[in-house]
């Protein structure tokens, strides 16, 4: 059933779905109902294969060699607090800006309470966040710079590629 609206939560998720996924998702239904790794039946097997296949394509978008690198989670939320958690030590220092989602911020801030140490850069009115403040934010004990490339909330696109060249010239985790 078609709808005739204007959606404007794309930032929870897309509306209305691209039809290529809807057929997908239905292939999978009818045709791939297996758990995958759960089982050695075909079902199971044929499950497993959708989504090594998944972790190849994606290992080639992203130049990576290995597709058992590639991680799929549920959702960003679950794929931040992995990489929020399991990467951060006590001692550890970390820059992000006034701009970013709960979904970071939650996180870094269990974090900021075990011993890692945050620096939260401020934003303009309008959620643009000057790269020159980056360099003075790093220290010695700087891993990583979490930071949105889109606001939701503003719609301000950051300047992640300059941000990026900035944490690559200092070993940071971007």
């Amino acid at each position: 059933m078609k709808r005739n609206i204007l959606y404007f939560d794309n930032a929870a998720t897309s509306w209305p779905k691209p039809e290529a996924t809807i057929l997908a998702v239905e292939l999978c239904l009818w045709e791939t109902g297996g758990s995958p790794g759960r089982s050695g039946h075909s079902l199971s097997i044929d499950a497993g294969r959708v989504i090594f296949n998944a972790r190849e394509a994606l290992a080639g978008l992203l130049g990576i060699d290995d597709p058992l690198r590639i991680v799929l989670t549920k959702n960003a939320t679950e794929a931040i607090n992995i990489a929020v958690f399991g990467f951060l030590k006590p001692g550890d220092h970390v820059i992000t800006s006034s701009m970013e989602h709960n979904s970071v911020m939650r996180p870094l801030r269990a974090m900021e309470a075990r011993g890692v140490e945050m620096t939260s850069l401020p934003c303009s009115a309008v959620g643009e966040l000057d790269p020159g403040v980056i360099i003075p934010a790093i220290k010695k004990n700087s891993k990583a710079i979490f930071l949105t490339h889109a606001s939701n909330v503003m719609g301000t696109i950051m300047s992640v590629a300059e941000i990026g060249k900035i944490a690559r010239e200092h070993g940071l985790i971007r």
